[in-house]
């Protein structure tokens, strides 16, 4: 019987155990290509447009993060489009994890023309042409694997296959938004977007960035660093980890004078910065005013309707494009939403605004049995409920709830309700799931 090694590089392994069998298999395959520590990644299964760590040799527990390889990054950029390995040799800007490596060798994994994931090796020496060989070789294997895997599923299609953002459309159309809006923000750098709590505000930015700067970068902040000397030096850690691409900034009426200040000066720079999306909840009186940055705020403004506000059809043009996407991100493509479930999402009581709409679609795609969603399976009553992690968000906190709604949510189906085995399959007490199902707003 082969090994988990040997069975991975030398035999017909199922394409359903790439993930598995690849850590197992990783040390094996650095050794034969001569590495001193390395990483594979592959797309991710719950967010099909980012990557995540697959395999890793050498680091150590705590690993190792390399910053040239961030999205939008030239040397990223470099990789997606390369059809074989390439060796990158040390630099101030090629930072490696081992003293002794010369360099790195990197691949992509190519499936349809498109990077899946990639390989990085850090060497003793200049790559030789056998090293390289074996490393295409091997992400070769893997990308037929990765076929394998996918086919018919859709589940590692990317959010840019999806083509255009039709709820992103509808929200600027609702906002009232014009040409001229967007022409002044790719002339100034800066839009702000008004509105009640879950109105869409984050959505049309996206759609703004995605519309007028595709391709860019974008990286969400909640909370801003109270002290002065902080925030500067926070913007341009924000900066680079954008690419320069765009900032969104949630809860600007909450800022102080100093950060109003802060914000406005960076603003006005006339080169060398990120672009920025101020969202504002309407209806609450800013703490403090700094009038520059309030003027700034005031020139290029959109402002958003509640979801009580909207007219039915545009409600009915809301739920299509959030249902795609939940059933991509839960790998359930399969999933209809019926005219019934339709009907009671936009005219019950339950939902009230965006996100509302998006918890209760999220928990029946979660929760289905069968290929439609009807009335009968949507929840009656409203829940707190945490939204899809974002993952250009830097809010830690709204993470984590997201991901442990969705394994609850997950456990709940598993286990039919059963809170002792949901408890121990979680690997937390009873007693802290029924807190968390309270907080939740699912118990």
């Amino acid at each position: 019987m082969l090994s988990a090694p040997e069975e991975f590089i030398w035999g017909n392994p199922d394409p359903k155990e790439l993930r598995i069998l690849l850590p197992l298999a990783f040390p094996e395959c650095l050794r034969l290509i001569e590495g001193l520590a390395g990483l594979a990644t592959l797309v991710s299964e719950s967010d099909p447009s980012s990557l995540e760590e697959a395999a890793s040799w050498g680091y150590g527990e705590d690993g190792f993060f390399y910053p040239f390889l961030t999205k939008g990054s030239q040397i990223r950029s470099r990789l997606e489009g390369s059809k074989s390995p390439f060796f990158l040799p040390r630099s101030e800007e090629v930072e490696l994890f081992r003293n002794d490596s010369l360099g790195c060798l990197l691949s992509p994994v190519l499936l349809k023309g498109r990077m899946f994931g990639f390989f990085l090796i850090e060497l003793p020496n200049q790559a030789e042409e056998k090293q390289i060989l074996l490393l295409h070789l091997l992400c070769q294997k893997v990308a037929g694997l990765l076929k394998q895997e996918s086919e018919p599923s859709t589940v590692y299609r990317t959010f840019e296959d999806l083509g255009p953002d039709p709820l992103g459309e509808l929200v600027f159309k609702l906002g009232n938004g014009k040409n001229s809006q967007l022409e002044k923000f790719k002339e100034s750098g800066s839009i702000c977007i008004s509105g009640p709590a879950s109105s869409g505000k984050k959505t049309l930015a996206k759609w703004i960035q995605k519309r007028e700067f595709p391709g860019r970068p974008i990286l969400t902040v909640s909370i801003l660093p109270e002290q002065a000397s902080k925030l500067e030096k926070a913007l341009i850690d924000w900066e680079k980890m954008a690419e320069s691409g765009t900032l969104i900034l949630e809860n600007s009426e909450n800022y102080s004078l100093a950060q109003q200040r802060i914000l406005f000066e960076y603003s006005q720079r006339k080169s060398g910065k990120s672009r920025l999306i101020f969202l504002e909840n309407s209806g609450k009186k800013p703490a403090e005013e700094f009038l520059y940055f309030r003027s700034l705020l005031a020139e290029n403004r959109l402002e958003l309707p509640a979801w009580i506000d909207w007219a039915k059809s545009d409600k009915i043009a809301a739920v299509q494009p959030i249902f795609q996407e939940v059933c991509e991100l839960h790998g359930r493509p399969d999933l209809a939403l019926s005219e019934g479930a339709i009907e009671s999402l936009v005219e019950g009581s339950s939902c009230q605004n965006l996100e509302d709409l998006r918890n209760a679609i999220e928990e029946a795609v979660l929760n289905s049995g069968s290929g439609e969603i009807r009335n009968s399976d949507l929840k009656k009553e409203g829940s707190k409920g945490i939204s899809l992690p974002d993952p250009e968000d830097l809010d830690l906190r709204k993470a984590v709830e997201a991901v442990e709604r969705q394994k609850i949510l997950l456990a709940d189906k598993l286990f039919g309700g059963n809170q002792i085995r949901m408890a121990k399959a979680l690997g937390i007490s009873r007693g802290s799931l029924q807190y968390k199902l309270k907080n939740l707003g699912l118990g």
